[in-house]
């Protein structure tokens, strides 16, 4: 019988070390690791919430539970979250809660996003600074007016330049940006490890840096099933990462056997559609 990883609390665990940074974490973390052979079981994910930063144009949750499912849709794709869309082959909407939650909490800061910061509001570019770790870059008057919108929209871009050339610094020195599992697995062994521990020193480094973990899967097994089984893949990533005290800046979505990377029916094909995909935005 294979032994389980045994994922204690941060607390708990930093208590229980003398390590005081990232690297050290992570060697006591690995020494808590007992890879496994067997299938993970996946738990309920009905109370999971998706949570994409930025601006939400105004919905309250109660307010988008009364849209259709097709006025969902073009509200996600009017906001940039087409991504996370999942459809039957009808167009029907599959995963509607975590389209309400993603638009409640706002859509991630994409590329065309930047480049229609001009457009903003002043609450909506103060609650996108917010999101991005930028509060010390606001300044208000006593009403509660943004008094600096210029200098704020220049953060923004700044702090979107300095995600990018950190991504191509870790890509550079040969950092993974995609772990992959057994079959049916979820379990984090010490190789996958190490590679987030790569990660978790790149946001340490990089505090406006935000980061979307995408899990998949491959196709055996229902859609529903393969959708919790690659949330549960990324909430497991997610976990080690909260160690460090980063979860607040991590967002997690599944799609999955909707995105497969490759389509062939076989055990070479599933081997590279099992997996997490690191996100920065």
């Amino acid at each position: 019988m294979s032994k389980k990883i045994l994922l204690i609390t941060s607390v708990i665990f930093i208590s229980s070390c003398a390590a005081t940074n990232i690297q050290e974490l992570g060697d006591k973390f690995l020494d808590l690791i007992n890879p496994s052979d067997d299938p993970a079981e996946v738990t309920d994910l009905s109370e999971q919430v998706l949570v994409l930063d930025a601006e939400n144009g105004g919905f309250t949750e109660e307010e988008l539970e009364t849209l259709s499912n097709d006025e969902l849709i073009a509200l996600a794709k009017e906001k940039g979250l087409e991504d996370i869309l999942l459809l039957d082959a009808d167009g029907n909407l599959l995963n509607r809660d975590q389209v309400i939650k993603a638009l409640v909490e706002g859509q991630a800061l994409t590329e065309g996003a930047m480049q229609e910061l001009e457009s903003l509001s002043n609450d909506a570019l103060i609650e996108l600074a917010q999101a991005k770790g930028l509060e010390d870059k606001i300044i208000l008057d006593e009403d509660g007016n943004l008094v600096n919108r210029d200098e704020l929209i220049e953060a923004l871009r700044e702090g979107a330049a300095e995600t990018e050339l950190a991504v191509a610094e870790l890509q550079k020195a040969g950092g993974s940006f995609v772990l992959y599992f057994a079959y049916d697995d979820t379990e984090i062994d010490e190789a996958a490890t190490r590679v987030i521990i790569e990660h978790a020193n790149l946001m340490q480094n990089n505090p406006s840096v935000r980061l979307r973990l995408e899990g998949h899967a491959d196709e055996r097994g229902t859609r529903e099933y393969n959708l919790a089984l690659g949330e549960n893949r990324a909430l497991s990533v997610k976990e080690v990462l909260g160690l460090y005290n980063l979860e607040d800046r991590v967002v997690v979505v599944s799609y999955g056997e909707e995105q497969p990377v490759e389509i062939e029916h076989n055990e070479e094909a599933w081997e590279k559609n099992r997996r997490v995909e690191f996100v920065y935005y």
